[in-house]
């Protein structure tokens, strides 16, 4: 058992360290990676069905999104995504 006490054992992944330059580089509707406290995102999949519209992710692309994401979302929501890598 684990320290949860359910026998199942959450196997901690290490991301890649992505450095900005390559986030940058990710910067269209077709490839969107957006950096968010200090962890990168690819959100070219979700930015289709982003409640506030594609727009909104598209502008953010290659960037650090973070005042951004804060101005108007929880951290938490990002609990639904995978990241691929950390500044």
């Amino acid at each position: 058992m684990n320290q949860n006490g359910n026998g199942f054992s959450k196997e901690t992944i290490e991301l890649p360290k992505i450095s900005m330059s390559e986030v940058e580089q990710h910067n269209s509707e077709e490839d969107c990676w957006i950096a968010i406290n200090g962890k990168v995102y690819d959100l070219t999949d979700f930015a289709e069905e982003h409640p506030a519209g594609l727009e909104s992710i598209i502008e953010l692309a290659g960037q650090d999104g973070t005042e951004a994401f804060e101005a108007v979302h929880s951290e938490g929501i990002l609990e639904d995504f995978d990241p691929v890598g950390i500044l």
